[in-house]
């Protein structure tokens, strides 16, 4: 692996064919993958034994979960250097994926994880997939997970600095675009919505050189970042450019 590669592991919330799901994912990845010496996709099911109306395990199930999961990757990472990508939980089933050159030994070793957890069932299935597409298009979040993800990051480190949510404050927000003409269309549409432009940029660094910082006075609690964060991305989307994020102060109880 890659030494360039930091894990970023993260979860999100979804639905995979109309079934509540969990899916967590190395979004560390993105920017490395495909790795063109790991072409093969190998997936390990476990069924559960007890779960809830919605398909996910008891309390008590997620101890041995972990343990088996712990297993399997230090095995995968040790013995054929997989790469652990995603997991998902859904149905009533736990889903480990991983990327890998060499995939001898995947029958044996699931056979072992049999051995060590007998009350388990596991399923394991191996494709070909060397532009790594299960990761991109099944695990990686979408632009609204993928929003939400960055904005629950900020918020945990305000909230871990003491912040008080529900106090406004200045929040600024940037966004990007492929032209002039689109960035002016975006802040002509934005106009009496209550945002002030903080600063307009053009830099032939970025594939998107057009920059529009906007900021507001708001609350910082996680439904007022997200309202406001996916109105600016959708705008950003409509004229061909991209949300790039929202920074703010900390504001404590005693400011």
């Amino acid at each position: 692996m890659s030494n360039s590669h930091q894990p970023d592991w993260d979860v999100y919330f979804c639905y995979l064919e109309d079934t509540p799901a969990f899916i967590s994912v190395d979004l560390g990845l993105y920017d490395l993958a495909p790795l063109p010496d790991k072409p093969h996709l190998i997936e390990v099911v476990v069924g559960l034994l007890t779960t809830n109306e919605d398909g996910f395990p008891d309390n008590e199930e997620w101890t041995k979960l972990e343990e088996i999961e712990d297993v399997l990757v230090n095995s995968f990472e040790q013995k054929l250097e997989a790469v652990f990508v995603g997991k998902t939980l859904n149905s009533g089933r736990r889903g480990l994926y991983f990327y890998s050159g060499d995939t001898l030994l995947v029958e044996q070793m699931v056979d072992e994880l049999r051995e060590q957890f007998p009350e388990y069932t596991f399923e394991h299935q191996l494709t070909e997939d060397p532009n790594w597409e299960v990761f991109f298009e099944y695990l990686y979040p979408d632009e609204e997970s993928l929003l939400r993800i960055h904005n629950n990051k900020i918020l945990q480190l305000l909230e871990e600095q003491g912040d008080q949510p529900f106090v406004p404050r200045k929040i600024t927000y940037t966004l990007y675009f492929r032209t002039a003409e689109d960035r002016a269309a975006a802040k002509y549409e934005i106009t009496n919505s209550g945002f002030e432009v903080e600063e307009e940029i053009e830099s032939e660094e970025y594939e998107l050189p057009f920059s529009l910082v906007l900021s507001n006075q708001s609350k910082a609690d996680e439904e007022t970042i997200y309202l406001t964060t996916e109105m600016l991305m959708q705008l950003a989307i409509k004229h061909d450019g991209e949300f790039d994020g929202w920074e703010t102060q900390i504001v404590q109880e005693n400011d």
